[in-house]
């Protein structure tokens, strides 16, 4: 029975599951424009460019969690409750961001949102979405009015260590980077071990899912390494997460802070809650921390 149940959860853990992109900026009253561009292997990504309020050297890359997309996620309807039944939704921040004087470049990563399907729907930060990050950056290095502009990064979750993921493999495409906000990264070894216990699996829940890992999606948990990734951090970092996460465990991502070997960066955790998502959250409901970091940068 133990074999058949983490057998079904690793064939969902490894899938991304498409969410709509429910809302568009111009509902917060934001002009946008819908583009694309190339991931660094060439797979076709979606997104929004929102000029900032008044004109702007600065602009700040934002990309997302899993099952999420660049709009946030509809937790509040069917079939997509099962993250607290509610809604996720990144456009307050965009305009606190825009409002600041900050231009912004949002996207999906790959299988998700509109950006294009690859490797079966499977997602694996450290073999392939760290080449969305790469695409998101030369795209804004190559148009013709934000090729000069000063990058921020706002990295989230998958999307976060895919930008570690990054950084360890192409150091060279951040050295001209400001700044990153990293919202609430996790292990693959810390998930493994929280989702082991939520089953009662104890100690062979992780090698299980580590058997049903490679046979059926031909992945490793150590793929999802940011406390190892984070040690070529050399960019001011801010890390955000939720402390009391039911997902993970506050020492993962202390380690990963803990690893990170610039002087300037900092720590918040979010308490008050369990849920996840609240992380996600936070800086649509409170942006101040947010743009304090950039302006600071």
């Amino acid at each position: 029975m133990r074999n058949i149940i983490m057998k079904r959860i690793v064939g969902m853990v490894g899938k991304a599951n498409r969410s709509p992109v429910l809302r568009r900026p111009d509902e917060n009253g934001m002009e946008y424009e819908d583009v694309f561009f190339p991931a660094l292997d060439g797979v076709n990504l979606e997104g929004w460019y929102i000029p900032a309020k008044k004109l702007s050297n600065k602009v700040v890359i934002c990309n997302h969690f899993s099952p999420g997309n660049r709009y946030g996620y509809a937790g509040h309807i069917r079939p997509w409750r099962t993250a607290g039944g509610f809604e996720v939704n990144f456009l307050p921040k965009y305009k606190a961001l825009h409002e600041a004087g900050y231009n912004i470049l949002a996207y999906d990563l790959r299988n998700h949102g509109f950006s294009a399907a690859a490797q079966n729907g499977g997602y694996n930060p450290g073999l392939f979405e760290y080449k969305d990050v790469i695409g998101s950056l030369n795209y804004i290095r190559n148009r013709e009015d934000t090729k000069g502009m000063e990058i921020h990064l706002h990295s989230m979750c998958l999307g976060g260590n895919a930008t570690l993921a990054a950084m360890k493999k192409h150091p060279m495409k951040f050295e001209d980077v400001k700044s990153m906000m990293l919202v609430q990264p996790i292990s693959g070894e810390a998930l493994v071990k929280t989702l082991s216990k939520t089953l009662r699996m104890g100690k062979k829940g992780p090698e299980l899912f580590e058997k049903f890992y490679r046979e059926l999606w031909g992945y490793r948990t150590e793929d999802s390494s940011p406390i190892k990734d984070a040690a070529l951090v050399s960019i001011p970092t801010f890390v955000i997460q939720v402390k009391d996460d039911s997902a993970t465990y506050p020492g993962d991502i202390q380690a990963i802070y803990d690893a990170i070997p610039v002087k300037d960066k900092k720590l918040f955790w979010i308490e008050g809650t369990t849920q996840r998502f609240r992380g996600y959250t936070y800086f649509s409901e409170q942006p101040k921390q947010m743009i304090e970091w950039y302006d600071k940068h």
